[in-house]
């Protein structure tokens, strides 16, 4: 068994630093580049804890599946508003897919997803519930990412909204859409979902993401999603024990 939650949970703290120039210096379409590379470094981790837990082929093939997914229902929403209500990207996370969806968007969308699914099998053994509940933890992340990024101008909502000017329908539509990603999930892995041998660092990159993006948020006066980031951080530690890197063999 390889245990690198020290490593993470220093990474995390280095990550709460960088938070602080993210928040202060703007962030042009020219440096776009370092966003690519922090959003898809941050994937990394859950994605090798995937591999551990299902093997190559069924973790390459569950991101792909998921990848699409989220391209799928981010370019529908940007071309309908259903189901996050208006909005368009902004050019400073990377090449949009046909002009819509910036290609870096599934590597922020899966971690978060493989982490909020791995959360929820701790809750409960009924695969129903584990989707109900992954769809809730997507939604808590949502609360501490969309406010700062919106405030980044990554993407830019057409209507203020109720939350830090992030419309409710977009709160909506992640549960939902985080719903049907479950689901996706276990009828994938259906005989491997209630494993209990699921690799705790499933979670890394979601804490890594949330440890990021709760920091911004303080740095940003956004208080309110600043604090549910650091109650979903100590969730998260107590959840695993402390084991976010723990990668079984």
């Amino acid at each position: 068994m390889r245990d690198y939650s020290k490593f993470f949970l220093l990474f995390a703290f280095i990550l709460i630093i960088v938070a602080f120039f993210v928040a202060n210096v703007e962030i042009t379409p020219q440096l776009s580049w370092i966003s690519v590379i922090f959003i898809i470094s941050l994937a990394i981790p859950s994605y090798l804890a995937l591999f551990t837990w299902l093997g190559w082929k069924k973790a390459i093939g569950a991101i792909i599946i998921l990848s699409i997914y989220a391209l799928t229902i981010e370019t529908i929403a940007i071309i309908t508003g259903i189901p996050y209500s208006n909005f368009e990207y902004s050019n400073l996370i990377g090449m949009k897919i046909l002009g819509y969806t910036p290609f870096t968007v599934p590597f922020s969308f899966v971690p978060l997803f493989i982490g909020s699914i791995y959360l929820a099998s701790l809750k409960t053994s009924n695969k129903f519930k584990i989707s109900i509940w992954a769809a809730l933890f997507v939604l808590i992340a949502d609360l501490v990412l969309d406010p700062a990024a919106a405030a980044l101008n990554f993407w830019i909502w057409q209507a203020n909204g109720i939350f830090y000017e992030v419309p409710l329908m977009n709160f909506i539509g992640w549960i939902i859409t985080g719903f049907i990603a479950a689901l996706i999930f276990i009828i994938l892995f259906r005989d491997k979902i209630n494993d209990n041998n699921k690799p705790k660092a499933m979670i890394s990159s979601l804490f890594l993401i949330i440890s990021f993006w709760s920091a911004v948020c303080i740095y940003l006066g956004l208080l309110i999603p600043g604090i549910i980031g650091i109650i979903f951080l100590i969730y998260i530690l107590k959840e695993t024990s402390l084991k976010i890197g723990e990668f079984k063999n």
